[in-house]
């Protein structure tokens, strides 16, 4: 098909292109009948959300393969077209159930595509739980480490860890050797800790500022060594809640258009029509912007956030076009290796999203086959 007079964002500013796809890649020009004008709107590559507990519904920790499948034609609908359902630290059994039911779940998408799984965990500080299950948490435990890479079928790509845990250099070894991307998260740990960790290879960090040593100027902590070296990676979540939103203005400008990403962390009753509401077996309301414990409006269980949001958010805060394309889509194909959806290239895989310019979604595109759209509010 041939997608007529679209708008890209670029580094340099707006070019109008015709867009062509072939097979499910965009490809170059050849004649056809089958042609989108999508004169006025802008043609970006579709968002990718690495960090995802639920949506619609449905999460992870509902360990049932239909619960994935249903995140993931909810998520395509708001324009996400891959994505890494994050497993929640639990016991043991809880965990695996949850990464067996991603793995059953893979290839049957109706929408966003299931590019990987993040692993919340279990090697996570004590004093750093979260909305994490206490009851999961471990130190560094080499055997179930691969127990955990064995049952995901090459599919865990991600997992958050505490660089200050004992043992946490076995853990950074099965992890190169198996093309897992670490990060620091839910962690206690000093600067230094967190420098040793970064030399171990953990090089990213999860939903920064949220269940991590904070900053100061005396004591930068975890936050501060992610924040000042330029080497970091970061996730944010970018909903001006957990991280207010001129911070997070700061943190996209200051890292770069490639070195911090837009996550949700969004929970499972996010765009859920009716109650009840919970999330990781826990009753829950909507709070100020994001999900607290039903009846504790100050503990603070996730986000109610969608990719379309946080694009948009992003925008309002005043982070460029292109900032807010590469913060959701382009960074982080390149930080874990998704290297066919790289932005809208030939020979990379047609996922794209066809926007009015007030942002509004009008197409959604997965390996060039259009997605039904329900615009969300």
């Amino acid at each position: 098909m041939q997608i007529r007079n679209a708008t890209l964002i670029t580094p340099n500013g707006f070019e109008t292109e015709d867009v062509f796809i072939k097979d499910g890649i965009f490809s170059l020009p050849e004649e056809t009948d089958d042609i989108l004008d999508a004169e006025g709107m802008y043609l970006i590559p579709g968002f990718i959300d690495t960090h995802i507990h639920g949506i619609g519904g449905a999460g992870t920790e509902d360990a049932d393969p239909e619960a994935i499948l249903t995140m993931s034609e909810t998520l395509a609908s708001a324009g996400v077209t891959s994505f890494f359902p994050t497993i929640y630290t639990d016991t043991e059994e809880r965990m695996l159930a949850d990464i067996r039911a991603v793995v059953e779940a893979k290839g049957h998408e109706k929408g966003a595509e299931i590019a990987g799984i993040h692993a919340e965990g279990p090697f996570i500080s004590p004093n750093r739980i979260g909305a994490q299950n206490p009851a999961g948490r471990k130190d560094p435990d080499p055997s179930f480490f691969r127990k955990m890479i064995d049952e995901s079928k090459g599919l865990l790509k991600a997992m958050t860890c505490a660089p200050e845990l004992p043992g946490i250099e076995n853990i950074t070894e099965i992890a190169r050797k198996n093309g897992i991307v670490l990060l620091m998260g839910h962690t206690d740990a000093t600067y230094e800790e967190a420098e040793h960790g970064f030399g171990l290879g953990i090089k990213h960090a999860t939903h920064l500022f949220n269940a991590m040593s904070g900053f100061s100027h005396r004591k930068p902590g975890t936050a501060g060594f992610a924040m000042t070296n330029d080497s970091m990676s970061v996730e944010v979540i970018a909903d001006g809640c957990h991280v207010h939103k001129d911070v997070a203005r700061f943190i996209f400008r200051h890292k770069g258009p490639m070195n911090a990403i837009a996550i949700t962390d969004s929970l499972r009753p996010t765009l859920q029509k009716e109650g009840p509401f919970t999330a990781n077996g826990v009753p829950v309301e909507m709070g100020p912007g994001l999900w607290v414990t039903k009846g504790r409006p100050d503990l603070y269980q996730g986000s109610a956030l969608t990719m379309h949001k946080a694009f948009s958010n992003l925008v309002s805060w005043g982070i460029s076009l292109y900032g807010a394309v590469a913060a959701t889509s382009i960074a982080p194909a390149m930080r874990y290796n998704l290297s066919d959806r790289v932005g809208i290239e030939i020979g990379k895989r047609a996922d794209c999203i066809l926007l009015d310019k007030d942002f509004s979604i009008r197409h959604v595109f997965i390996k060039g086959e259009e997605i039904n759209v329900v615009q969300q509010s």
